[in-house]
Formats: structure tokens, sequence, C-alpha cells
């Protein structure tokens, strides 16, 4: 799928090291290595890596679990954010999942510019984790989009 000049691709053995490599530079709380690679195996996951310019920007990875997408985690490069990387990766689970009823996520409190997007595109704010994030310790705001 691509748009804006942005090419979305579904994780597989041969792209999993892109997925390992933003997370590890962009999340504090990245999954292992051997995790993601074991969601190669999991029927649930549905794990997209961005690329601009043939370049990793950016992954999005989700679980489509009954009739329900979580998103489990989203990360754009720090050289290709504000440029449509996240947006991209959320349009393309929802295309991927049509049918799904709900998207949940949790965001830092904090990270005002991911919530603006999230809100931007269908979310709102459902609850509040307390200290859900480590390193620094912070809330955790849960957020629904429905269909």
């Amino acid at each position: 799928m691509t748009g804006k000049g942005i090419e979305t691709v579904r994780m597989d053995p041969e792209n999993v090291s892109d997925v390992i490599r933003i997370a590890g530079e962009n999340l504090s709380e990245a999954w292992s290595g051997e995790t993601y690679r074991r969601q190669l195996e999991n029927p649930a996951d549905h794990t997209f890596i961005a690329y601009l310019d043939g370049e990793p920007a950016g992954f999005i990875s989700a679980w489509y679990v009954i009739d329900e997408i979580e998103i489990n985690g989203i990360a754009v490069a720090e050289k290709f954010r504000r440029r449509g990387i996240a947006g991209a990766l959320l349009e393309r689970v929802f295309k991927e999942l049509p049918d799904a009823s709900a998207c949940l996520l949790e965001v830092r409190e904090s990270n005002t510019a991911a919530i603006a997007l999230y809100k931007k595109t269908g979310f709102e704010k459902a609850g509040i984790r307390k200290n859900f994030y480590k390193d620094p310790t912070e809330n955790g705001i849960i957020m629904i989009r429905r269909k």
C-alpha cells in the first residue's frame, strides 16, 4: 500500500530486523528482538513496516483478537517524524482489519503529538493507567476507536 510516497508492508522474516531496529531506537519499552520474531508465527499479529524512499521509517504492531484490534506499539524513526508515517500505518491496520468493532491503544500522557494524531483518526480517551510506563514513570492514556 502506498500513499504520500510511503510504502507499508507486512513484517516478514526478511524485514523483521527493520522493526527490531526502529523499536529499539524509538521505544523505551520495546519488546526483545526474539519477541518480534515470534510474532511472525502468531496468527493474531498484524505488524507492518513503513518505508519512505526505500528506508525503514516506522512500524506498527497490532493484534486482532475476536473482533478488536490492540495496538501493541507504533514508532517512527526520528528523521521521518511529521511526514505522515504513523497515519499511514494506522490506515493500513484499519484497511487490513475492516471488520474490527474497536481499536485500543495506550499512549504516554506527555506524548501530545501522538494523542493529537489518534484523536484526528477517531480515537477518544477511555481511561488512565497510573504509572503504566517506565523510564520515565508516566501514566498511560487508554484510547479507543469504535467502528
